[in-house]
């Protein structure tokens, strides 16, 4: 599928011994084709610690230089994978699994540069990670065994029944057996997908979020994020939704914002103060920033909406319709309900 709008993408990095005593770290080409244009030059990784990575985006050579700080800080020696995630705007989120396939525990530790206090990085705060490799050309087993190392900042709080989310918001359900620490998904995953959207999978990486949901993401062998068709509401299927009238200042050059109105509360306050929602349109998908206002009253679109809006053709009067399956309120498709001539 060619997510055409979608500002969320991820691309990963297989460590060898050679690249930690290297500064500079390549990018997938397919992700640099996309996304050249709207990178910075000079932008900063960011850890879940609140570590602050100062690089620099070369174009040229399809490279992000300065890494060197980051390797030495958190002693990586090789086999490490780096998960990055880019939301089209001046960082991206850092995510380091380790040689056990479990993400590592962080150091306690910020750049030399910064001056703030280290945040405590937890299950409950974004979740917990772990990975697998897939290889479709031999039988695979509908069991994944789950990292020790996961497990011990899991334990024994892993659910005998999780929600597993894919890339497009589908969900099912897997089974966890506690005896044996094996989760079985694949099989009802593969069947969900389809063979001719399995071919390309390389790496699988899977995020806890500590209560009773996974999330997975797929990786080509370029390592690059896979973004499946279909929407959580493909299936006519429909739980909850919003929606926004486009205004003048929706428009503006520089949108400070666009407010979801308190009637959709219950939603937002799913989200939480800052989240991230995937919205979906026939075959582009955008990821789009929620966050309440300082006033905590109010939950708007940030990150995100400039290119949804642009994407779409957005005009002022637009009626913009938000639905989400049941159980998936970070997936939405949209329907776009534009003024008639009479109305304006």
């Amino acid at each position: 599928m060619e997510a055409c709008g979608l500002i969320c993408e991820k691309f990963a990095k297989l460590l060898s011994p050679s690249d930690v005593s290297s500064d500079e770290m390549s990018i997938p080409p397919e992700f640099c084709f996309k996304y050249d244009d709207r990178m910075t030059l000079a932008f900063n990784l960011i850890l879940r610690t609140g570590y602050r990575l100062p690089v620099r985006f070369n174009p040229d050579k399809g490279t992000l230089d300065g890494l060197l700080p980051l390797y030495r800080d958190l002693g990586l020696n090789g086999g490490e994978l780096l998960v990055l995630e880019y939301y089209g705007r001046f960082d991206m989120n850092l995510y380091v699994i380790g040689t056990n396939s479990s993400e590592i525990d962080y150091p306690h530790m910020v750049h030399d540069l910064q001056t703030c206090k280290p945040l405590k990085v937890t299950l409950a705060n974004g979740g917990w990670r772990f990975t697998i490799s897939v290889d479709l050309s031999v039988e695979f087993d509908d069991e994944i065994d789950l990292p020790q190392e996961f497990m011990d900042v899991c334990a024994t709080g892993f659910p005998r029944w999780a929600r597993m989310i894919l890339s497009n918001g589908k969900v099912f359900i897997g089974t966890y057996d506690r005896d044996r620490r094996k989760l079985s998904c694949l099989r009802t995953m593969f069947e969900i997908l389809g063979r001719d959207n399995l071919e390309n999978i390389h790496i699988l990486v899977f995020t806890y979020d500590g209560v009773c949901a996974l999330n997975v993401t797929a990786f080509d062998k370029e390592l690059v994020e896979i973004v499946f068709p279909g929407t959580p509401t493909s299936n006519g299927e429909r739980g909850y939704g919003f929606e926004i009238t486009v205004h003048h200042s929706h428009m503006l050059k520089f949108c400070h914002g666009v407010d979801i109105s308190r009637e959709y509360k219950d939603l937002c306050n799913v989200w939480g103060r800052r989240n991230y929602i995937n919205v979906y349109s026939g075959e582009s998908a955008w990821r789009l920033q929620v966050r309440k206002r300082s006033d905590w009253k109010r939950t708007t679109i940030h990150d995100g909406w400039l290119e949804f809006r642009e994407s779409l053709g957005l005009q002022v009067g637009a009626t913009l319709v938000f639905h989400c399956a049941k159980e998936s309120c970070y997936h939405f498709s949209v329907t776009v309900i534009k003024q008639e001539p009479d109305d304006i």
